[in-house]
């Protein structure tokens, strides 16, 4: 059975993180305050927040983006995240792979999200030239620091081995780290691992298992149409 590609998909990080929570019911003018005068890096992100959303204040993605960059310059890391995050969307400002990259390089070495971005881009050759060794790389990074998607996109160049060397083991080892957090996608790509005996002992039992949950967690597949 031919195994299910998943899309790969940025994690955007628009939502505001927990010490912003503080920020949520103050007014406009107090926001703007502590952001301008007071220098609050927390503030000035959620200030980003509003101005990216419109909340209380007409939307300006520009403006939104000005207050990220003075909150990531302070160390908020979801700031740099969002940056990177509208310029490869292109949605609210001109798309720009170069500067996704950019902002997603500079909180790489604390944040898995910005680890799996980068490959992403590498992968695909998105504002930087197209390494998959580098992919590789920066997939592995995220991947071992908990991150889903890079597991999964891990577990799946291990599987089709296309880019490397093509390894079931391997491919096994990352799809049950991602299906533990119950990656839909990861689960599925388990169930056909073991359905084909695929670098295991064959096993139809656990594969339907695995197929079933991947249907419960929102794969569209014939299969799960089944009763």
């Amino acid at each position: 059975m031919k195994k299910l590609v998943a899309l790969f998909l940025l994690f955007i990080c628009f939502s505001s993180p927990s010490y912003a929570q503080d920020f949520r019911d103050i007014s406009f003018d107090e926001l703007y305050k502590k952001a301008s005068e007071e220098n609050n890096p927390e503030a000035q992100f959620y200030l980003g927040i509003r101005y990216l959303y419109g909340i209380s204040v007409p939307k300006d993605a520009q403006k939104a983006i000005e207050w990220y960059e003075k909150a990531a310059a302070q160390g908020i890391v979801e700031a740099a995240l969002n940056i990177g995050s509208l310029y490869y969307k292109g949605e609210e400002v001109e798309q720009n792979y170069s500067k996704a990259f950019e902002w997603y390089q500079k909180v790489a070495d604390k944040n898995a999200e910005a680890q799996y971005n980068l490959g992403v881009l590498y992968e695909k050759g998105q504002g930087v030239e197209e390494d998959l060794t580098k992919a590789r790389e920066w997939y592995q990074k995220g991947a071992e620091n908990g991150n889903v998607d890079a597991q999964y996109a891990l577990g799946d160049m291990y599987f089709d081995g296309n880019t490397v060397d093509q390894d079931y083991s391997l491919a096994r080892i990352w799809f049950e780290k991602a299906a533990e957090q119950n990656e839909p996608y990861a689960q599925w790509n388990l169930g056909v691992i073991y359905s084909n005996g695929y670098g295991v002992k064959k096993d139809t039992k656990k594969a339907k298992e695995l197929f079933q949950k991947a249907c419960e967690n929102g794969i569209k597949h014939e299969f799960c149409e089944q009763k």
